[in-house]
């Protein structure tokens, strides 16, 4: 019988980046659709083990849960204590291991450790585009990290071709192993949560209502939305919402969210835009599945979750004309210029004027292909 092979897998729960949370879970899910003895052994490593709860009920048959950076043990602490007063320095940290074939991270992440084989993941170039929304030092940090995978002897993930484009135009001599896999999502199940008893939990209208959930952050370019409800509003009589959700803060532009809130006042918005914060992911999609259409205005997306839920559930989507958005949704989305709000305006009209139909993704296979795809480029490096 073939040894199954260990796949190290770093994660944590993190709301303020939900969406690589979430790309960690989708894995997991897919993996566990192929046949047993196609399955590798999963080591989950998190330096917070109450991360691993959010795993556990996806019954992955193969799996373990490391707790790196371990608090130090009395006799640890002595030790070290001794140490540094003999040499000046700690004694160093174990290297993890754990008997992992291949470690499976985001290029930005590094733990100590002595495996030799890894795999990076890249989930898009942002910094590049809007560079303005980064700290020069985090700027250096990214661009060192990737300067470092340029050799024949190290391999990278991409989310979207668009993310492979930009890896090829900035390092056009790099030697390193390219791989595209794009990433499926996975949904609880939320046919039992009442849209109606939703609406009164978040003191919602009961009116026609756009659903956008993304983090607040800038580059998701909130403020596109509110100008396009603003000039709604003035020039036409529609009765609706735009519900937003996800959470309200954003580290590289801490008062980015009180501006939004400033803009809503400034212009008398607050019967048409409604938050609701970071909610349940249940609730989330039963939000989304219950819209006019959902609205992804994002400036740059490596690969958007967003636009993959909407495509599970078959729903609408208007969304920025980015070309990784092309590349999800082929012809089936409505594109607006991000940096204009008559486009967006013209898809919300068409949206409030019309009991528009929803497309058809058949988005069963790719919950599947997400798994054999990754493991396709587990069996090359392995």
């Amino acid at each position: 019988m073939a040894k199954r092979i260990k796949i190290g897998i770093v994660y944590s729960y993190d709301e303020n980046w939900i969406g690589g949370t979430y790309y960690y879970q989708n894995l997991i899910q897919s993996l566990n659709l192929l046949a047993d003895n196609q399955k590798p052994h999963l080591i989950i490593l998190s330096n917070d083990p109450s991360s691993f709860e959010s795993i556990h009920s996806f019954n992955y048959p193969f799996i373990t849960y490391k707790q790196l950076n371990k608090p130090p043990s009395f006799l640890k602490k002595c030790l070290n204590k001794l140490f540094r007063m003999m040499f000046r320095r700690d004694i160093a940290k174990k290297k993890v291991n754990y008997g992992i074939d291949v470690l499976f991270h985001p290029t930005e992440i590094q733990i100590p450790n002595s495996i030799r084989k890894h795999l990076y993941w890249i989930p898009d170039f942002q910094e590049l585009y809007l560079p303005h929304l980064f700290s020069e030092d985090y700027l250096y940090f990214r661009k060192k990290t990737q300067k470092e995978l340029l050799s024949n002897d190290k391999y990278i993930l991409f989310s979207s071709n668009d993310a492979s484009h930009d890896f090829k135009k900035l390092y056009p001599n790099a030697k390193s192993k390219t791989y595209v896999v794009n990433f499926s999502v996975f949904h609880p199940n939320y046919s039992n949560i009442d849209i109606e008893k939703l609406r009164i939990k978040y003191n919602l209208d009961a009116v026609p209502y756009f659903f956008s959930p993304n983090q607040f952050w800038k580059h998701k370019n909130h403020i596109i939305v509110l100008k396009a409800v603003k000039k709604i509003k003035e020039s036409y009589n529609y009765n609706f919402q735009v519900v937003f959700s996800g959470k309200e803060y954003d580290h590289r532009n801490p008062a980015y969210f009180d501006d939004i809130k400033q803009f809503v006042k400034d212009h008398n918005l607050q019967d048409n835009i409604k938050f609701l914060g970071f909610i349940d992911r249940g609730e989330q999609l039963c939000f989304m599945n219950n819209a006019l259409s959902v609205i992804q205005p994002s400036l740059f997306e490596g690969w958007s979750s967003v636009v993959e839920d909407a495509k599970a559930m078959n729903q609408n989507v208007i969304v920025s004309s980015l070309n990784v958005h092309k590349e999800q949704l082929g012809n089936q989305g409505y594109f607006f210029d991000p940096e204009n709000e008559e486009e967006l305006i013209n898809k919300m009209v068409y949206f409030l004027e019309n009991n528009v139909n929803r497309p058809e993704f058949k988005y069963k296979d790719q919950l599947y292909l997400f798994g054999q795809k990754f493991m396709d480029v587990i069996s090359v490096i392995n």
